[in-house]
């Protein structure tokens, strides 16, 4: 139930409830009009203080017993308390008095979403709507009973109703935009965010979401169109700079990303993110030094940031400085040990040391977490491979293929290592069967074995699968 009391300061309100506690502590009657006695109640109601709206109600209801707006507070007051059934007996019997009354339907709406029974909430939101002076606000809230449903299509379509009436809402644009981006439904959002444009050129939150969809569908050239018409309208708008960085950074274009990634920073307090991307697009441009110092920049800001320390790491990888790079992915696993990414690279980084064993750990770890990761099965198969032999290997890739049995990389590996333990009958089963899934991947396994070449066999597989190409 929506209270407005414009016509009281808080200075006014204050003053009121005094008044009112000074009755109550006194144990005499000072008279409140209807408008006064609302204001007590809603005050403590704001402040959840419901033993004092009681008394409120009860104290209002013994001065003015037949106005109904202090019954409809009881109700609430009921519902509070969980009695939803007494305060819809209530409500419902406010309604035969009443029948136009929109706040004994916005009430019952409330109390049945208290209730989880969302649908009848929608019908009691509905019927308030003939009678209401607010219908925005009635959309809203039918639109929330419906998210509650997981009904995002009925959703969309009332908060849609409620801009229409308020178009000047960003609070509502926003909304709109979050529930098109949980269902995917990027074309359709770029459809209304246009159609809304047309007639609403200065709302610069819908400019800017029509731009967050369009990169989202990697259209940058219009996405930087649409952050562009953001910063005609407001040049101050941070998120604006960020994301035309971020459309440039998708073109490829990283010195223009990093002027407009810079330009953030006059308009909002420096961020971890901004300096880890203006890092990211000098490490793009192949400016090794710059990014180090803009990835130090964001650990300066935020040293548990996890992206950061492996960023560091790859550059010192790329410096041909391992055993300096292990360090940082380290770091970057403590802070996110369920992190499989960063596990991987340091494994990857261990096996090119030849640190077998520490690379063979770090494997083995992330397909127990994550059996799904078939990159970690292969690197585990290499790394028994080294230790105890392809039998150990094979052994390792058949456990991976019970996860992963569509995966053609699993099953180059598995021929690959057939044959060279000289089950070459198998192993060119499994060839076959690999190029049917994939036939690109079968450089997987000539990087592996470039023997095969010589294979008379091989070259005839070839030569038939690449014509299915």
């Amino acid at each position: 139930m929506k209270e407005d009391f414009d016509w009281l300061d808080e200075k006014e309100v204050k003053a009121l409830v005094e008044r009112f506690e000074s009755m109550v502590k006194e144990g005499v009657q000072y008279f409140f009009d209807v408008d006064e006695f609302e204001a007590v109640i809603d005050y403590y109601f704001e402040k959840n203080l419901m033993e004092m709206s009681r008394k409120a109600i009860d104290q209002a209801l013994a001065q003015h017993p037949g106005y109904t707006g202090f019954k409809i507070r009881e109700a609430r007051l009921l519902a509070y308390r969980r009695k939803f059934y007494e305060a819809l007996e209530l409500l419902n019997m406010i309604e035969l008095l009443e029948p136009t009354n929109d706040d004994v339907y916005l009430s019952k709406g409330e109390i049945y979403s208290q209730m989880n029974k969302h649908d009848l909430a929608i019908e009691e939101y509905k019927k308030s709507l003939p009678y209401t002076q607010a219908p925005e606000d009635i959309f809203t809230s039918i639109a929330y009973e419906y998210e509650n449903l997981n009904n995002y299509t009925q959703t969309i379509k009332y908060l849609k109703k409620a801009l229409t009436i308020r178009p000047d809402s960003e609070d509502l644009i926003q909304e709109i935009a979050f529930f098109f981006e949980i269902t995917s439904r990027e074309e359709e959002a770029i459809e209304f965010f246009n159609k809304f444009l047309d007639d609403n050129p200065y709302s610069k939150q819908a400019w800017f979401n029509l731009g967050i969809f369009y990169n989202t569908l990697e259209l940058f050239e219009k996405a930087i169109e649409a952050y562009e018409f953001v910063l005609a309208i407001d040049e101050t708008f941070a998120a604006a700079y960020f994301n035309i960085a971020n459309s440039y950074t998708g073109l490829e274009h990283y010195r223009t990303a990093i002027k407009y990634y810079k330009e953030t920073l006059k308009y909002e307090d420096p961020e971890a993110l901004t300096f880890q991307y203006i890092g990211d697009a000098y490490e793009n441009l192949g400016d090794l030094k710059e990014a180090l110092v803009y990835y130090n920049k964001a650990l300066e800001l935020d040293d548990k940031f996890a992206d950061v320390w492996v960023s560091i790491g790859r550059i010192f990888i790329r410096q041909n400085m391992d055993k300096t790079a292990v360090g940082y992915f380290e770091k970057a696993i403590n802070l996110q040990p369920e992190n499989s990414d960063y596990k991987f690279e340091l494994g990857v980084l261990f096996l090119k040391q030849s640190q077998t064993q520490k690379a063979e750990n770090l494997f083995e770890k992330i397909v127990k977490e994550e059996p799904g990761f078939a990159d970690a099965w292969i690197n585990y198969s290499i790394c028994k491979s080294l230790t105890e032999g392809y039998e150990q290997a094979i052994n390792v890739i058949e456990e991976g293929l019970e996860y992963n049995n569509e995966n053609a990389s699993l099953w180059y590996r598995l021929a690959g290592y057939l044959y060279k333990t000289g089950k070459v009958q198998q192993a060119f089963y499994y060839i076959e069967s690999a190029m049917k899934l994939d036939f690109d991947k079968h450089s997987e396994l000539t990087n592996f074995m470039p023997e095969l070449f010589q294979e008379s066999r091989f070259m005839e597989l070839v030569g038939i699968y690449s014509g299915h190409q």
